[in-house]
């Protein structure tokens, strides 16, 4: 073993003021285990090693931490072998041996107490070394017959299950917390800088007709899905937001789990972006394609086999940004979309009511050439307005006829270029208006 390697033992007490049960379920929630399995693999063995490192910055930090949390925690040299104790027969550890030798030294344990090296049968009680050596053993008495049964568990133990400390944790579903999983307003600022990272390459390959489209389409794919599931687990956009994606016990996503997350987010943009602002009001801040893909998007300090964070770390200015630039441009593009058709249809309305002021003061000459010799008026008639291209009087009498037909200009509305508006004179004196220019560019009166 190092000599320069330290161990983090858990004494399984409590600081004066702490309840277990606010304690437990917080140390659980730090080390990433369920309550179940810390009560079962490790308060029912403490004390016992949680963890070993040559950095002693790292366990300073976490006996703070457990500190903060109400637990007991002690921190000891680990040289030569860790030990299980038996205490009121039952094996607790793994331990090291400055932690046993201060125990039997301060009387918390009798001389008596029996001790077997992790990974050996042999159960013997330990004397303390002195302080200035780190070697004498006193020899063991034989042990009892419930020695020996109890010896037996705790060989086993040490065979088989070792020691929490010793083995990896297993994974396990990621708990909510405002410091580990990103919320919505930073996920937001995320997809707008992919998207400005996207927008370049659209418009490029946009140029190319159908064949563009399908390549756009599969390097957006490629794009999520590789980056997500590649070693930085985040695209470009979420790493500057300081986000990763994981599934949800905070592992690296497979090729395939980052692409199935992809495309469940088009279940999201057909629910009308609801299925993305789920991330504001779900638990783990999950949008409805994370649901689905059984993923989450959080801070990259959560680490697998790491303590979670408890600090939530700050939006960075930028990411503010982005949302206000998202705020603004959002809105407008919508009023935009709904308000640019209807101001164009009013406008290309007027410029047709306009128009047709000409054909109104041309209804007179063909009501006095009726009451002069009772025949229609046939000519063609200069238009003053630079959207028409022709007026026409004919027809024959009593049906007289005026029809004003739209030029074909670029100045001319699209809707009615090249269209014509028709005037018919009844017998009774009456004018009807006929036309195929969409009603909603017409009067009233000239509407079918």
């Amino acid at each position: 073993m190092d000599q320069g390697m330290h161990a983090l033992v858990l004494t399984g007490d409590l600081l004066p003021g702490f309840e277990a049960s606010a304690v437990w379920p917080a140390v659980a929630k730090y080390f990433r285990v369920d309550d179940e399995r810390l009560k079962a693999d490790v308060l029912a063995r403490v004390p016992m090693i949680v963890k070993e490192s040559a950095d002693a910055d790292d366990l300073a930090t976490r006996q703070a931490a457990l500190t903060r949390f109400g637990a007991v925690s002690e921190v000891h040299p680990l040289r030569g072998k860790k030990y299980f104790v038996l205490v009121d027969n039952v094996p607790r550890g793994p331990l090291p041996r400055a932690y046993i030798d201060q125990q039997l030294r301060n009387g918390s344990w009798p001389a008596a107490t029996r001790a077997a090296a992790m990974g050996t049968t042999e159960w013997r009680a330990l004397e303390p070394e002195p302080v200035s050596s780190a070697t004498a053993m006193a020899v063991p008495e034989a042990p009892s017959v419930a020695e020996e049964n109890a010896d037996t568990v705790a060989a086993k133990i040490a065979r088989v299950a070792g020691s929490i400390a010793g083995r990896p944790i297993q994974p396990v579903v990621l708990p909510a917390g405002a410091a580990i999983h990103a919320g919505f307003w930073r996920r937001s600022a995320a997809y707008l800088i992919d998207g400005l990272i996207l927008f370049l390459p659209a418009v490029i390959l946009m140029l190319i007709p159908i064949l563009g489209i399908l390549l756009y389409l599969a390097g957006r794919w490629i794009y999520f899905a590789m980056l997500e599931s590649s070693e930085s687990q985040a695209t470009l956009g979420k790493r500057a937001m300081g986000l990763i994606v994981t599934d949800g016990k905070g592992q690296r996503l497979s090729f395939g789990q980052a692409s199935g997350r992809y495309f469940a987010g088009a279940i999201s943009y057909v629910t009308c972006y609801i299925g993305y602002a789920l991330a504001g009001w779900t638990q783990r801040k999950q949008a409805l394609h994370d649901l689905i893909a059984d993923t989450c998007v959080v801070f990259d300090t959560v680490k697998p086999g790491e303590p979670l964070p408890s600090v939530r770390p700050p939006m960075p200015w930028y990411g503010w940004l982005a949302n206000i630039l998202l705020l603004a441009v959002f809105p407008v593009a919508i009023l935009a979309a709904i308000a640019l058709p209807a101001y164009n249809d009013y406008t290309t309305r007027a410029r047709v009511v306009t128009a047709m002021q000409e054909a109104d003061a041309l209804k007179l000459d063909v009501a006095e050439s009726m009451m002069a010799d009772s025949s229609c008026p046939e000519r063609s008639v200069p238009a003053t307005d630079a959207i028409v291209e022709s007026l026409q009087l004919g027809g024959r009498a009593p049906d007289c006829l005026i029809t004003l037909t739209f030029g074909a200009g670029n100045e001319v509305p699209s809707p009615i270029r090249n269209q014509s508006i028709e005037w018919f004179m009844s017998a009774d004196g009456e004018w009807m208006c006929a036309s195929s220019i969409a009603g909603k560019y017409l009067p009233a009166s000239c509407r079918d």
